[in-house]
């Protein structure tokens, strides 16, 4: 009878009370934010720019690189999801600091610079470094060859439009605006 009481004291004092499981909570750590910031690259890479927006809402990191890799994210998007209305010079400044801070040797940098300087309309600018990046074959990704194709006319412009599709996971992000819609609508009499 003492064994079986003594038996059952021990049981109780072994076990964790249901309580206990509050104390035993969770901690964010930099591997979780590096996960996060990961998470958000990857839905940038596949166009899903509200996911990548979402996953960093409340992100706030200490480390300045994860601070400065966030902001990059923060500003490709602004850029790729421009509409001409609103001003972009905060986010093309983010990206020419990117660049030159990589000595213009990033070609992810260099291809996002030429991104941004076509979205606010120095097509010289962004064709003579998307020309350097094509020239060597270091294009990183389909929206490069979009940019590329924006700035290029001709067979050119089918040329790299075809490769944007060819690299593109999601074809429709390859749309040319339609410049010679735009002309015949110019040219077109009023009535």
């Amino acid at each position: 009878m003492v064994k079986a009481a003594l038996l059952a004291l021990a049981a109780m004092v072994a076990t964790p009370s249901v309580t206990d499981a509050c104390i035993n909570g969770t901690e964010w750590t930099v591997n979780d934010d590096i996960r996060m910031v990961k998470k958000s690259e990857r839905h940038l890479e596949n166009g899903q720019y509200e996911l990548a927006l979402r996953t960093l809402k409340y992100l706030r990191p200490a480390d300045k690189r994860l601070q400065a890799r966030m902001a990059d994210i923060r500003a490709i998007i602004a850029i790729r999801m421009h509409d001409g209305k609103a001003d972009l010079s905060k986010w093309v400044a983010q990206i020419e600091t990117r660049d030159d801070a990589a000595k213009q040797k990033d070609i992810k940098f260099r291809a996002w610079r030429a991104e941004a300087y076509v979205a606010v309309g120095k097509r010289d600018e962004a064709k003579l470094i998307l020309d350097d990046l094509h020239a060597r074959d270091l294009v990183p990704d389909a929206y490069g060859y979009l940019a590329l194709a924006k700035v290029t006319s001709g067979p050119t412009r089918l040329e790299m439009w075809k490769a944007c599709r060819t690299r593109a996971k999601d074809k429709s992000m390859c749309e040319l605006p339609s410049e010679v819609a735009s002309a015949r609508a110019r040219k077109a009499p009023t009535r």
